[in-house]
């Protein structure tokens, strides 16, 4: 086995062994602020380990990660207050369709640079989301 091939199978391990972190214990205990967190972190890890996958050209790997992955941004989408929530609401709602969009596209073009670009767009509203909690 070449040495790269190891060294990307070390990091599939990693990122799956964070993503099967124990759920219920991470929120048990915790406010809705911290459970949009721990969601947008969830997303973030699956897009990485997809992009993992689609190196090692493990497909189906992939293609659960990142439907996994949409579920999460639909359900962010979901849980939004539009009625109530004003233009904030409004532009997050349609920047999550959005991103439901692009990621349906990359998975099914199985294409790494779009899901990288998807993955930096959750971790700045990730960050965003931090930054006012």
């Amino acid at each position: 086995m070449e040495k790269k091939d190891l060294k990307s199978m070390n990091r599939a391990f990693a990122l799956d062994s964070y993503a099967k972190v124990d759920v219920e214990t991470k929120t048990t205990e915790q406010n809705p602020h911290r459970l949009v967190t721990l969601l947008f972190e969830k997303a973030c890890v699956l897009l990485r380990q997809s992009e993992e996958q689609l190196k090692r050209e493990d497909h189906e790997g992939f293609y659960n990660s990142t439907s996994h992955a949409m579920q999460i941004v639909l359900g962010l989408r979901e849980i939004l207050d539009v009625d109530h929530g004003g233009q904030l609401a409004a532009q997050l709602f349609e920047t999550y369709t959005a991103i439901a969009a692009s990621l349906s596209k990359a998975r099914s073009e199985r294409d790494l640079i779009s899901v990288g670009k998807l993955y930096s767009a959750l971790t700045e509203l990730r960050e965003g989301w931090e930054a006012i909690s």
